[in-house]
């Protein structure tokens, strides 16, 4: 009978020292990241039957759980993914919105609306030099704003270009983490050690995967641990996990002036990538910025840009430049007589490809050469003639663009508001998911993680346990002693 004392007191023993272990390293982790709080799950040992009763032996350990349910760390995930592509999103279109903020300085639309006005003035005193310099000058800036613009563009585009670089090493280096930590954790789960730190190191990892796409994580058939890419395919199986890699491709159809973006694909699978598919997460934001807001506002600003040459050149080949032009026996003007051409000349240059307009648009050498060549009359010899210059200036409200059902600011204003409403509307969906991540990290945290309080109390119940299981050990010590000093 003191021998089934003693083994039901050692039990006692060795549970209370585990369980203050696990409450100690619960207390040493609770800063720790992602850490899940660890709890030692008992039951009692098998009773066996002596002399008519059913006896007790004690306790055992069940297993060493960690405070997880599936079903939450799904909802962080998602609300991970979610925000990230808001977050992104806020902070990509915020790069695109500065590029044609005319808050604080002069803009395309007010560059554009002076050079149409300074082209009315001149029509108003078309033989005054200084205002032809002020309009080459205000065309000039005009240009110069169409290639800032397109400029900034690029420099956006590159930049996503790049971070999608680096997005796909990091990724990488966390798959391959969580194909190790797989067959780690396998290994000692296979026999039968606790892989509870583990499993929380692999979660954080997926936590960290979760920010760049949408993801789903589950245990297959086989019992191997398997992490997809939603609409993709799995990027980890087991101890095994697919390298990603960014290549540049150049779309189907496009001319030679196309730069190339990154696309993602799988490493062993380049010919097919898979970017296009991906509508969540940090690489969702980047890929349609680039892909949407980008593509169309360089669109809309080539519109512009060829519009606006290919509609003032239509007008100014039909005026005469301010030069003198000799007259034939009949009076009728020669306009190319002594070599010098008059008429005909284009404002600017030409020709000018619909595709990357915006970057190549430029003045003609003519009117670069000298401002007498800017056409404003419609006849040759005729100084105060102005009908050339006043059609031009005309332009700025006429609906020349969208196949005659837009003018110039309207199209640059339905461009720029574009941009200004999704750039709100990201900040707004920024906000609400930035709540909606918050709740899910406070239930996390609610479900998994420690209150030094309570481990404090455990640990004071488990001492106590601990103390009175040696006392159980002590109590059956002496009856063994006393039946042996009954023995002699």
């Amino acid at each position: 009978m003191s021998g089934d004392l003693l083994n039901i007191g050692k039990s006692g023993l060795f549970t209370a020292k585990q369980s203050m272990s696990t409450t100690s390293h619960n207390i040493a982790n609770a800063n720790t990241e992602g850490f899940s709080r660890q709890e030692v799950r008992t039951e009692t040992g098998i009773p066996v039957g002596e002399g008519g009763y059913v006896i007790g032996r004690g306790v055992e350990i069940q297993s060493i759980r960690r405070a997880h349910d599936e079903m939450v760390d799904k909802k962080l995930n998602n609300s991970i993914t979610h925000h990230k592509f808001n977050e992104e999103r806020s902070v990509q279109l915020g790069q695109v919105e500065e590029i044609f903020n005319e808050m604080n300085s002069e803009g395309m639309n007010k560059i554009l609306n002076r050079f149409f006005n300074s082209m009315r003035e001149l029509s108003n005193q078309p033989e005054n030099e200084t205002i032809r310099n002020v309009v080459r000058e205000n065309a000039k800036i005009v240009v110069g704003d169409f290639h800032r613009v397109q400029e900034n563009l690029d420099m956006v585009r590159t930049g996503i270009n790049r971070k999608m670089n680096l997005a796909i090493e990091d990724i990488n280096g966390l798959t391959k983490t969580i194909a190790k930590l797989n067959k780690e954790i396998n290994i000692q789960e296979v026999s039968d050690g606790m892989a509870n730190d583990l499993r929380d190191q692999r979660d954080r990892a997926l936590r960290s995967l979760a920010e760049y796409f949408p993801l789903q994580s589950y245990s297959d058939s086989e019992g191997q641990f398997v992490v997809s890419i939603d609409g993709v395919g799995s990027i980890v199986s087991g101890g095994l996990s697919q390298e990603l890699s960014v290549g540049s491709t150049v779309k189907e159809g496009a001319n030679s002036v196309d730069k190339g973006d990154a696309e993602i694909f799988f490493t062993n699978r380049p010919g097919i990538p898979f970017s296009d598919k991906l509508k969540n997460g940090t690489l969702g934001a980047l890929l349609r910025t680039r892909n949407e807001e980008l593509d169309g506002l360089e669109k809309q600003l080539d519109e512009l840009a060829h519009g606006l040459v290919l509609s003032t050149n239509a007008i100014h080949r039909r005026g005469f430049a301010n030069h003198p032009v000799p007259n034939d026996a009949q009076g009728n003007p020669i306009p190319n007589a002594a070599g010098r051409v008059v008429t005909g000349l284009n404002f600017f240059k030409e020709p000018l490809d619909l595709k990357r307009a915006a970057e190549y648009i430029d003045l003609s050498d003519e009117v670069k050469e000298d401002v007498n060549n800017i056409a404003t009359a419609l006849e040759a010899n005729k100084p105060g003639d102005n009908r050339v210059a006043l059609a031009i200036s005309k332009l700025q409200h006429e609906k020349v663009l969208g196949g005659g059902n837009t003018t110039f600011e309207e199209q640059y204003l339905k461009s720029v508001g574009h941009v200004g409403l999704q750039t709100g509307k990201s900040k707004i969906d920024g906000e609400q998911s930035a709540g909606i991540l918050a709740q899910a990290k406070s239930f996390k945290e609610r479900l998994s993680g420690v209150s030094l309080d309570e481990e404090a109390a455990n640990m004071v119940r488990y001492q106590n346990a601990y103390e009175a299981s040696a006392k159980v050990i002590r109590a059956s010590d002496e009856m063994f002693k006393a039946v042996l000093g009954l023995m002699s």
